[in-house]
C-alpha cells in the first residue's frame, strides 16, 4: 500500500466536507473532493471535481476519472446534504422534498456504489456515511430530513453485510448541531430545545466529526462495520 492513502469527500466545499478535505490533506491523504460547483481549496495533493452526486452520469465518471490516475480508492466520505424541506410537513413543496431525497439518501447510495466497485479492485476500504442526530429526536420540521438521514443508516447496516467480505466496512456519523449554512437555517430557539435531549447539551465542534472518523479509519477497526456514532449523546 502506497505512503498516501486515497479518500474521496462528497460536498467539499464548504462547511464539514471542506473541514475533513484540509484535515485529511494535513495527515497525509491524497484528497479527491467534489461538489457542485468549484472549489478555492488549493494543495499538491488536493483534486476536486464539479460533480452533482444525484447525476448517475457525472459520478460514474468521477469513478473513472479515479481510477485512471490513482488505481485506487481507500476512503469515502458521503458528506454531501441538503435541507431543502425544511417546514412543516403540510407545508413541503413537492420538488424541496424530491430534491432533499436526491441529494442526501440517493446522492449517498450512488456514490456508495460505484466507490466500492474501486475498493473491491484492492480488497481495501473505508466508507463513512453521514446521518444526524434529527433522527432520534424526531424534530418537527425536520420530517423529510431526518427520514433520508434514517435511510442512510438501514442502507449503510445491509450494505456492510454485503461488502465485509471484499475487505470494506461501512459505518455512520451522526453529529450534533455544527455551525455550518446547513445548520443556520434552523431556528436557533428551536435548536437549542432539542439539544437539550442530548447528553452534551450543546454544539458539537468540527474536531468531533474527525475523531470519529479517525476511529472508523484505523487498522484496528476493521472488525467494526454497519455501526452508528451518534456525537453529543443523541
Amino acid at each position: 500500500m502506497p505512503d498516501r492513502r486515497l479518500m474521496l469527500i462528497t460536498g467539499s466545499r464548504k462547511g464539514i466536507g471542506r473541514y475533513l478535505a484540509e484535515y485529511y490533506l494535513e495527515r497525509g491523504y491524497e484528497v479527491v473532493g467534489c461538489s457542485r460547483q468549484s472549489s478555492d481549496l488549493t494543495a499538491g495533493h488536493y483534486h476536486h471535481y464539479s460533480v452533482d452526486v444525484t447525476r448517475e452520469a457525472e459520478v460514474r465518471k468521477l469513478m473513472a476519472e479515479i481510477w485512471q490516475r490513482h488505481r485506487r480508492l481507500d476512503v469515502l466520505i458521503n458528506n454531501a446534504a441538503v435541507n431543502q424541506a425544511l417546514a412543516l410537513l403540510l407545508m413541503v413543496p413537492y420538488e424541496a422534498a424530491q430534491r432533499t431525497i436526491e441529494v442526501n439518501l440517493l446522492g449517498t447510495f450512488l456514490v456508495c456504489r460505484e466507490a466500492i466497485k474501486l475498493m473491491l479492485q484492492n480488497k481495501f476500504g473505508r466508507v463513512v456515511n453521514f446521518s444526524s442526530m434529527a433522527v432520534r429526536h424526531e424534530v418537527r420540521g425536520e420530517a423529510i430530513y431526518a427520514a433520508t438521514k434514517a435511510a442512510i443508516i438501514t442502507m449503510t447496516r445491509i450494505l456492510a453485510k454485503e461488502v465485509y467480505p471484499y475487505g470494506v466496512t461501512c459505518n455512520v456519523v451522526a453529529p450534533a448541531a455544527i455551525d455550518t449554512d446547513l445548520m443556520r437555517g434552523v431556528d436557533a430557539e428551536a435548536l437549542s430545545q432539542v439539544l437539550e435531549r442530548n447528553a452534551i447539551p450543546t454544539s458539537g465542534k468540527m474536531a468531533d466529526v474527525s475523531n470519529a472518523i479517525d476511529f472508523l479509519l484505523k487498522e484496528e477497526s476493521r472488525a467494526i462495520t454497519g455501526q452508528t456514532i451518534f456525537l453529543g449523546g443523541a
